[in-house]
């Protein structure tokens, strides 16, 4: 059997970790081979690694980890990696544990040690198995039984698995969609029979042979039959030494040779026959066909000793015959009391299947109840946030309103005043200017809030602030902040020029992004930038979550007059993070007060770390990226159409993005 001896460097004196079954599963998960725990579990993921026995060797496979996986310093990349060998070190993330590979055995090098008779070729074909498994229909409860070196899964009648009913299925599912199969270490291993929707063990999409274990779950395509896995077993095929050619009497010994005729005596007998007869003539044709082969000078003494001989053992094969005949009826008696038991058996164990069944299905739904309630509670947490944002904004606003309502009054009172006095029709015209201007800002504040109040910011909030990030640039040794958003699935996010970078560096250090309602940022990367246009396109490492769809990438949905929001991190991620350092997004609401070609004018409250936030329309579309306020005019801020991110887009991803 396959065997690694694992020891953790940073934490002497702890016990090893010695596994035989590949793989060896590393993270927080529960379930994982090694469980990390403790403050070392800041940098690792729920299912972070695994060390995989593979081609007659140990690898290690990053599973899509946060933080990434090193070999010996080197960064486990999406390609097959070294074989580990003693002395190794594994590392779960740039500054986390730290796992030392202290030994390392290979099957075919233990099997030849176990039979020292065998050569190489013997050893690997005495790891042959032959496996029986048992697998659960998670949507039917219906159980799938076969056996075999090779089990195959899907609606063709050549599969030894169909899992596929009338309706349900059928165009997901291939003629032969995957496959089970015994591994280079006698393990059972899925591979995929290259299907059209792929095949996926627990979540993850199978692109190589992957060692299966009890409880797994197997499902072929998205949205395809899952399949439990309940029962494995297996029957090793034993190595069996090649016969030589040309074997004659000289490897046949004499035992066999009277097994065989006193085989052909007992046929004979029970036809009717004499015994006695069949048994000297098998033993005279099996002795003259090897003499004429071999040694036809010792025929006469050969024979001659085999009828001397003959006379004894067929008096002992009496005796025996008579006494096999009752073995053989207690035999047929016992197997048949066998067959009734196992019948039995097989019975009750249906019954308990059948009735275990539900049960199965129980579980499965109130896990899948129990995610749903958690994203629920999730959203409904951030829906509060952004109603209490916007209803701190909506009263801010009505405050404004009653002091230009107040001031308006003032000035008409004091315009009234100056009527009565008398005096130069110069200071009339003045004043009457004056509260003009002042009627037209009321008027002004008061179509705001309408419009504000008329659009369903807290549920626009909800629906996009998850693809919103706060972004952390180290240039020259100091640190700045800003907001991004993802624009494709793959981690692609559109921000400022001068957010990651600026006149004295046209390369950021580094560059982490921390998405909305976490608190571990991820490296990300510049794709490209424009300084002019005040533009970047940045690239998240290994990113899995939200992204923004509806954006205005045509630049003809932004209208003067109408409701806007931003949504971004003000003053960075000292006021973006709370108490648990999970950052927080803020929503800032108001009109569109000024659209060009070139330039599109939000009258909202912004402030430095909101560079690089998404602009909104009324319909919930990306219209702008957020560039800056004007220092004259606070509530005024300055933001770049979509469009003009399009020019800095790698060509694959304007593929995508159907641009």
């Amino acid at each position: 059997m396959p065997y690694i001896k694992l020891v953790e460097s940073n934490r002497p004196g702890q016990p090893a970790t010695e596994a035989r079954e590949s793989p060896v599963r590393i993270g927080r998960e529960s379930g994982s081979t090694i469980v990390v725990g403790g403050d070392a579990a800041k940098v690792v993921s729920t299912r972070h690694a695994e060390i995989r026995f593979e081609g007659g060797a140990w690898v290690v496979v990053d599973l899509s980890s946060r933080n990434g996986t090193y070999v010996n310093g080197q960064r486990v990349g999406a390609g097959p990696t070294p074989p580990l060998t003693i002395g190794d070190t594994i590392r779960l993330g740039e500054s986390g544990p730290e796992l030392r590979v202290a030994a390392v055995a290979d099957v075919a090098q233990e099997t030849l040690a176990e039979h020292p008779a065998l050569d190489a070729k013997d050893a690997k074909r005495a790891e042959v198995r032959a496996y029986g498994v048992t697998l659960l229909a998670a949507a039917t409860g219906k159980r799938y039984e076969a056996r075999g070196t090779r089990i195959r899964l899907g609606r063709g009648s050549e599969c030894e698995v169909q899992p596929v009913e009338a309706g349900q299925g059928e165009t997901i599912v291939s003629r032969v969609h995957a496959e089970l199969t015994v591994g280079p270490t006698g393990a059972l291993v899925l591979r995929d029979a290259e299907s059209k929707n792929g095949t996926y063990l627990n979540g993850e999409r199978v692109t190589r042979a992957t060692p299966v274990r009890l409880g797994d779950k197997i499902m072929l395509g998205q949205g395809g039959p899952v399949l439990l896995v309940e029962g494995m077993g297996t029957a090793p095929l034993k190595a069996v030494p090649r016969p030589q050619a040309g074997a004659g009497l000289g490897q046949q010994t004499v035992i066999g040779l009277i097994g065989q005729a006193l085989a052909k005596a007992r046929d004979e007998k029970k036809k009717g026959g004499r015994g006695t007869t069949a048994f000297m003539k098998a033993v005279a044709e099996e002795v003259g066909k090897d003499s004429r082969r071999k040694i036809r000078w010792l025929t006469s003494l050969v024979i001659l000793l085999i009828v001397l001989l003959g006379g004894g053992v067929y008096g002992v094969y009496w005796l025996l015959s008579q006494q096999e005949e009752h073995t053989e009826q207690a035999l047929r008696t016992a197997g048949d009391s066998a067959r009734a038991e196992t019948d039995r058996l097989r019975r009750e164990l249906g019954e308990a299947r059948a009735a275990a069944a539900p049960a199965e299905q129980v579980e499965l739904l109130r896990g899948q109840l129990e995610a749903a309630q958690e994203r629920t509670n999730q959203l409904q947490a951030a829906l509060d946030r952004a109603q209490h944002a916007l209803g701190d904004q909506l009263a801010a606003g009505e405050t404004r309103r009653e002091e230009a309502q107040r001031d308006l009054q003032r000035m008409r009172e004091q315009l009234a005043a100056a009527e009565r006095r008398a005096p130069s029709q110069g200071l009339i015209d003045s004043l009457r200017r004056a509260v003009s201007t002042a009627e037209t800002q009321t008027a002004t504040l008061d179509a705001k809030l309408r419009a504000i109040r008329a659009t369903d910011f807290a549920g626009l909030a909800q629906q996009n602030q998850g693809a919103v990030g706060l972004i952390t640039v180290a240039l020259g040794g100091s640190y700045y902040d800003g907001t991004g958003f993802i624009i494709s699935p793959d981690g692609y996010m559109l921000t400022n020029w001068h957010v990651v970078a600026d006149s004295a560096h046209t390369e950021p250090d580094t560059i982490w992004v921390t998405m909305a309602d976490q608190s571990l940022a991820r490296l990300a990367d510049v794709v490209a930038t424009s300084r002019e246009r005040d533009v970047s396109i940045i690239k998240i490492r290994n990113y899995q979550g939200p992204t923004l769809t509806a954006i205005d990438w045509q630049g003809t949905k932004a209208r003067q007059g109408e409701p806007a929001a931003l949504i971004g991190y003000p003053a960075g991620s000292g006021f973006a993070r709370d108490r648990a350092s999970v950052v927080r997004t803020s929503m800032t609401a108001g009109i569109l007060s000024r659209v060009t070609s070139d330039l599109i004018q939000f009258d909202g409250m912004t402030t430095g770390g909101s560079s690089g936030s998404p602009v909104f329309n009324a319909d919930g579309e990306v219209i702008s990226v957020h560039r800056a306020g004007l220092r004259q005019g606070p509530g005024f801020a300055l933001s770049v159409p979509v469009k003009y991110a399009i020019p800095l887009m790698p060509p694959a991803l304007r593929q995508r993005l159907g641009l």
